[in-house]
């Protein structure tokens, strides 16, 4: 009975203490929308802040009516700073009161809240496949019977992935003003462990010249991919006019009679960047975030790809309709998360 009466005012004891002991703090969450912009016109108004560049927006957990503005002095376009040296981020706080944002010094746990770091992760999803088909006649190079025909299909499929970077909001590489805006290059890191990718192509060509008595010739090539490339946290970048642009890094290894002059057609679209999302309703840096910061965004070929949008697109059939069909087609999300 003794034994069981300790063992009792143990386990009350313990969970005592844990009532008494106060709750993890939680990170400030990036706000976005009207919120987002009241805050930011507030900042704006400001003479003070004339030429300054907002980086992040955020909200206390603790007490949602304090907000900061983590921003940035940028340098004019041309000039540098001393070597090794990084823009330097400052705070400026708020405080909605009614409608209206104003000015303020937090009480010290909000500010410790607000100040604490902010990772924040992009991830981006997606999904499709890529069909071409070639096929075109000739003379051919003999006087006999028939001409010379060639056939090439490429078929991209599987196709999907799953990328994710993470982007310290209070490390900021770079931030330069020119006369296309203010570009803000924060430290990004490529969460390779999170990442994933599942595609493959297939070629196969298919030339005969039946002029010369010639049998038909068949060529084959298969070229899978993988997560990978020279700088992985380069293929994310923020423009400050077209918003966030995600790419899907990676590299690629070949089986069978992968030659280039073995085929007429270039790489396929997926193959020449055509899955790179541009995410205008996600500016990331500068303010410009949709009402709810982490829902996930619906992206799709061609509208949501930067290299349509951007007017890079390279289709192997641009300029070859008659003979040539690309049938190219994705779908997916963006969405910022939470790093704990």
């Amino acid at each position: 009975m003794r034994a069981r009466a300790q063992t009792a005012a143990i386990v009350l004891t313990a969970a005592a203490a844990c009532l008494a002991a106060p709750a993890a703090s939680v990170a400030a969450r990036l706000v976005g929308g009207r919120e987002q912009a009241a805050i930011v016109s507030a900042f704006d108004a400001r003479r003070s802040h004339r030429g300054d560049a907002v980086v992040s927006v955020r909200a206390s957990s603790a007490s949602p009516a304090w907000a900061v503005v983590r921003f940035v002095a940028p340098e004019a376009g041309g000039r540098t700073t001393a070597h090794g040296a990084t823009p330097r981020l400052q705070s400026a706080y708020y405080h909605r009161v009614g409608r209206a944002e104003r000015g303020g010094t937090p009480p010290r746990s909000v500010r410790a809240d607000l100040n604490r770091a902010l990772d924040v992760a992009v991830v981006y999803r997606g999904s499709g496949a890529e069909s071409i088909t070639y096929g075109a006649a000739y003379k051919s190079d003999c006087a006999g019977q028939g001409g010379f025909t060639e056939i090439e299909t490429v078929s991209v499929t599987p196709m999907s992935w799953r990328v994710r970077y993470v982007v310290d909001l209070d490390d900021l590489l770079a931030a330069v003003h020119s006369a296309d805006g203010t570009v803000l290059v924060p430290a990004v890191t490529f969460d390779a462990g999170a990442s994933s990718i599942d595609a493959s192509e297939t070629i196969s060509r298919t030339v005969q010249d039946a002029g010369c008595n010639g049998n038909p010739t068949t060529l084959h090539c298969t070229e899978a991919f993988r997560l990978g490339g020279a700088d992985p946290a380069g293929d994310l970048t923020f423009s400050p006019a077209d918003g966030t642009e995600i790419a899907v890094p990676m590299t690629d290894s070949t089986s069978g009679g992968c030659a280039p002059a073995n085929f007429t057609l270039g790489p396929a679209l997926w193959d020449a960047g055509g899955a790179t999302a541009l995410v205008s309703r996600l500016g990331l840096l500068g303010g410009r975030l949709p009402a709810n910061p982490y829902a996930p965004i619906r992206v799709t070929w061609p509208g949501d790809s930067a290299a349509q949008t951007q007017g890079f697109t390279a289709s192997p059939c641009q300029g070859d309709g008659s003979a040539c069909t690309d049938l190219f087609q994705w779908s997916g999300t963006v969405s910022l998360q939470t790093v704990s």
